[in-house]
């Protein structure tokens, strides 16, 4: 995995930490002091509302000394799967050779990768250290997809940092597909890696398959050495 600089682990890391909270929407807490804040009609809007929503919880999750470092996992593992639509987002990772693999490979393929990105963003829980947020608007782009377009605050008054969900309604349920950072979209990225990794061997998902049994079975690196 490629080592980059702790305040992009922090935006990435934070930015998942805002949309993995549950989806009981009518059971949301009062704001905390950093939660999620819209305003206008982007706040009435159901996408804004799950987003804000979204983040008020997740930051409760993060923040909550009564948990143990075991807990605060065990939530945002529950809450992660439950937020974000992994299917959909593994399905267009994997891109064609989807079709190539075999009903096994498949199975365990989506396994994995659901496992790898509950590892990789829950391993970033450490890096918080109070960025809020705030969601600017939200805009229509299909019958289904819409896009919240938000911005990270860091502490010491940085340059905020933009974030965009992609939020997709499918049968009355919200779920994320795609989250974009300063315009990067994690899906494409992580799309972009396994095709690398896919040619390099030539296209064999074995070959894939074993890379990502090797990094989730590799411990979490410390907090200090991410520092670049």
């Amino acid at each position: 995995m490629h080592i980059i600089s702790r305040r992009i682990l922090v935006i990435f890391g934070f930015a998942i930490l805002l949309s993995v909270a549950g989806l009981a929407l009518a059971q949301t807490p009062p704001p905390a002091s950093n939660a999620a804040v819209t305003s206008g009609q982007d706040q009435q809007t159901p996408t804004g509302k799950f987003i804000q929503d979204l983040g008020n919880r997740a930051i409760g999750v993060v923040t909550d000394k009564n948990l143990t470092s075991a807990q605060r996992s065990a939530q945002y593992d529950a809450l992660l799967r439950e937020a974000f639509d992994l299917p959909t987002i593994g399905h267009f990772v994997l891109g064609r050779a989807w079709s190539t693999a075999t009903p096994q490979q498949q199975q365990e393929y989506m396994k994995l990768f659901e496992d790898s990105v509950v590892k990789i963003y829950g391993d970033r829980l450490s890096f918080y250290s109070g960025e809020s947020f705030h969601v600017k608007n939200v805009r229509q782009e299909s019958e289904k997809d819409s896009v919240v377009t938000s911005e990270i605050d860091h502490p010491g008054g940085e340059q905020p940092t933009r974030v965009d969900w992609r939020v997709r309604q499918d049968n009355g349920k919200l779920a994320i597909v795609d989250v974009s950072v300063e315009g990067v979209s994690q899906s494409v990225t992580q799309r972009d890696e396994y095709t690398a990794i896919l040619q390099r061997n030539n296209g064999n998902i074995d070959a894939l398959l074993n890379l990502m049994r090797e990094r989730l079975q590799k411990p979490a690196s410390p907090k200090s050495s991410a520092a670049q």
